[in-house]
């Protein structure tokens, strides 16, 4: 299969919202033009973190190259120029094995780090700022940052104190705001194909209703027992993830079990809401409404445009 024109090989980005297909069409695409998955998804990375991340299983990923899964343990503070490395060299590693990459994920930033070209600042911070920051409130980090840029601060999501912290961290750095060094872009070697996934509103909030009570039958509860249980610590950055943050305050007594689930639902349908404004945002994005359609009717609306931009060619 060509994947290439005479000049850039061809990258495909699959985006939209928490619960509108992207993992199902990724391994639909990718079994139709040879393709190697790239996770662009910030709770994914962690290892151990299966059900509340909708992680394919192995067998499910059987036959397709998969990357930045399970890269590194929960305790980890993983940020996105630390992902950034890592997914484009598997972006290279596919496109030397003549494989379509696939990048697909929730995760704005993460996208935009690999298909635009961002750059930024080494991750440095400074032990003894840090430290103050730590002390602070999400509420009080969130006014620092405001009257620094207001334009990174509006960005961040709420319950999201670590980015906010990495944010005054950067503000402390020569080099410029948060917001305009995540801008800073440079050329990238390939060229992009972005398809986004949307649904109606009442549509997607069924689907993700759906998803935390399939979650729930799966052992979530049990997975986050089993963190707990191996020393992962409440503040640490991936028990902050949605769902995962709500079964903690219930297993401490600090709320109850109905309020947990219903609070990691509303929270849940919180964090598709800006994801479909960030995606909104997002330019040259062919998007298709899953409302309403089979896989099979979005796979072959996905695949017309995927063959199109490599030049007629399947597999």
């Amino acid at each position: 299969m060509a994947l290439e024109s005479a000049s850039l090989p061809l990258v495909v980005g699959i985006v939209g919202a928490t619960g509108t297909g992207k993992t199902a069409l990724s391994l639909g695409i990718a079994h139709r033009f040879g393709g190697s998955i790239i996770s662009a998804d910030s709770m994914q990375v962690y290892q151990g973190m299966d059900v509340g991340t909708a992680k394919l299983t192995l067998p499910q990923r059987l036959g397709i190259p998969h990357a930045l899964i399970d890269v590194v343990p929960p305790d980890h503070h993983f940020c996105v120029a630390e992902y950034q490395i890592l997914a484009l060299e598997a972006v290279n590693a596919a496109i030397r094995s003549q494989r379509l990459p696939i990048l697909v994920g929730g995760t704005g930033l993460y996208v935009r780090a690999v298909l635009d070209g961002y750059e930024f600042l080494p991750d440095e911070p400074d032990a003894s700022l840090r430290t103050q920051l730590r002390m602070l409130s999400e509420g009080e980090l969130r006014e620092r940052l405001r009257a620094i840029d207001p334009v990174a601060e509006h960005e961040i999501a709420s319950n999201d104190s670590r980015r906010l912290e990495r944010a005054l961290e950067m503000s402390a750095q020569p080099g410029g705001l948060p917001s305009a060094l995540k801008r800073r872009q440079h050329p990238v070697p390939w060229r992009v194909l972005r398809i986004g996934l949307r649904a109606e509103r009442a549509e997607l909030y069924r689907r993700l209703d759906r998803r935390v009570d399939a979650m729930i039958s799966a052992g979530m509860e049990e997975e986050v027992r089993r963190l707990l249980a191996d020393g992962l610590n409440p503040d640490d950055t991936a028990m902050q993830g949605i769902g995962y943050k709500e079964l903690n305050a219930w297993m401490s007594g600090e709320i109850g079990h109905d309020e947990a689930i219903e609070l990691w639902k509303r929270r849940t349908r919180n964090y598709a809401k800006r994801q479909e404004t960030w995606f909104r945002r997002e330019k040259d994005v062919h998007w298709i409404d899953v409302s309403d359609q089979t896989s099979d009717s979005v796979l072959a609306r996905a695949a017309a445009l995927v063959e199109s931009a490599a030049g007629g060619h399947s597999r």
